[in-house]
């Protein structure tokens, strides 16, 4: 299913944002700028800072990576629909889920916009804030279509077709941007605070370093085990209280609410209820993943029915994808994804950056002798599972995720696991359900963890593996023909990212 339209929605709610906020009593003289045609140059950058952050929040939050909760594992299609052939053929096409592409980039505008407002020294912490935000998004667009369009893609006014910069390249520019951002914030003290206008941290600028270094950390392992000597020396002197830490979600909430013009929080709006109670189209059609649900059932995870919805039986029972079956598997049968503990209330906060993927990121990289002294790597691990207990809302969370991890299993216990590494992707990848599915595929992509990850039963499905990329957009097709047929034929099975092995 392709979420462009979801994704557009939400700019235009980051718009009516921009409004809403500006019109302060007060604030400014309401004819100047003009309401009516505001330009980039006359709208105050507080203002386009809050209405970028909303956006940021649709694309991340609001169904434009559902396609990886497919791929992981973690969802399977209703049996109660007329399924979606291309989707459980994996026929990808350049009109598969574009909304991270042509939604991101006029969004990565807005953030541009702020660092060219944000010349002078006063305003150095919106600059950085945009730089940061700008890296996650490109970050995400590499790991979604490798080479992309940078260091030309926002110079509308010198190029309207821009040329494709190499991704390696690109990443290695965003570990050094998101360093030029810390080093910004450092520098100036005395900048304006942005206060309640960053909708994220309220103007907390030590939280922004926090997800800054935590943005670069993730970017660092996407090339794990190899580069080992460049990621260590990006992360010298770097300690766990540099990262995102217990509790530190990076959240967006604008003031989100159960009221019509899409004002309910992104991750609600796809999967969850109608302001009247009666369930999206979305939380329909999709249902939990047999894979998924029988990890968790079989380890006793008390996740297991925050993530799902219990079925009208009191159960979590999942669905093959693909599946053709009918009789028993109806949508009463099947639970929902989006159980009490991802789905808290219509105005909760869209989640960009959880604390949990923080550790796991950290633990890994302790292991791997990155970061951190010897035998951190599991208290990390035991701080992340931890962190996701405490995030989905476990009962007395703490003690829980000591018991969860002590039991006799390699898939739960750091001394009964030989291969550290697999155990800690694992439980990332447990983590990650519906939150942050594009981490989880990204792990797989680089590691083959989960190694069993299933593939889809739907008949005429050839793949032995879900894909690993997704095709350029029909829109880079359209208008930027000669730079997008440059990249080569593109095969969403086949052509690799680049830090892939």
């Amino acid at each position: 299913m392709n979420n462009k339209i979801k994704s557009i929605s939400f700019a235009l709610l980051g718009l009516l944002l921009l409004a809403s906020v500006g019109c302060k009593k007060g604030t400014f003289d309401i004819n100047n700028p003009n309401p009516n045609s505001p330009s980039p140059e006359s709208v105050p950058t507080k203002f386009i800072l809050s209405a970028a952050l909303n956006g940021s929040a649709g694309l991340i939050a609001g169904g434009n990576n559902d396609f990886a909760n497919y791929y992981m594992g973690y969802w399977a299609v209703s049996g109660d629909y007329i399924p979606n052939a291309n989707l459980l053929t994996y026929n990808i096409t350049a009109t598969f889920y574009t909304g991270n592409w042509d939604a991101g980039y006029p969004l990565l505008k807005n953030y541009g916009t702020i660092i060219g407002k944000s010349e002078d020294a006063s305003q150095a912490n919106y600059a950085a804030i945009a730089n940061i935000m700008s890296s996650l998004h490109f970050q995400n667009m590499v790991d979604i279509y490798n080479n992309i369009p940078y260091s030309q893609a926002l110079l509308g006014a010198v190029t309207t077709n821009p040329a494709y910069d190499d991704a390696a390249t690109v990443y290695a520019s965003l570990v050094d941007r998101l360093d030029a951002a810390i080093a910004s914030i450092n520098a100036n003290p005395d900048a304006e605070d942005p206060g309640a206008y960053d909708i994220m941290f309220g103007g907390d600028m030590t939280m922004w370093k926090k997800l800054a270094n935590t943005i670069k950390l993730r970017i660092l392992m996407r090339q794990a085990p190899g580069a080992a000597s460049y990621i260590q020396s990006k992360l010298s002197g770097l300690t766990s209280d540099d990262f995102l830490g217990a509790g530190e979600d990076a959240q967006i909430n604008p003031g989100y609410g159960n009221t019509a013009g899409n004002k309910q929080s992104p991750l609600w709006q796809d999967i969850g209820f109608g302001t009247s109670g009666t369930s999206y189209g979305n939380r329909d059609y999709n249902r939990a993943c047999k894979y998924a649900t029988d990890f968790y059932n079989n380890l006793a995870d008390p996740r297991a029915s925050l993530i799902y919805s219990e079925n009208s039986s009191g159960a979590i029972q999942g669905r093959n994808f693909g599946s053709t079956e009918s009789g028993n598997e109806h949508n009463t049968d099947i639970s929902a994804p989006g159980g009490p503990g991802i789905l808290t209330d219509p105005g909760m906060a869209a989640t960009i950056m959880m604390a949990s993927e923080s550790y796991f990121l950290q633990a890994e990289a302790a292991q791997r002798g990155y970061l951190g002294g010897e035998g951190e790597a599991e208290s990390l691990y035991l701080q992340a599972v931890t962190e996701s207990f405490r995030f989905l809302g476990v009962e007395d969370y703490a003690n829980a995720a000591v018991e969860y991890t002590s039991q006799s299993s390699v898939k739960t216990n750091w001394e009964f696991a030989t291969d550290k590494i697999a155990l800690i992707i694992t439980q990332k990848w447990a983590a990650m359900n519906t939150i942050d599915p594009l981490e989880s595929w990204a792990d797989w992509r680089r590691l083959g963890i989960p190694s069993d990850l299933p593939t889809s039963i739907y008949p005429g499905t050839t793949a032995s593996k879900p894909p690993i990329r997704l095709v350029y957009p029909q829109s880079e097709y359209d208008y930027n023909n000669a730079n997008v047929s440059s990249q080569g034929s593109i095969n969403p099975l086949s052509s690799k990212i680049f830090w892939m092995p």
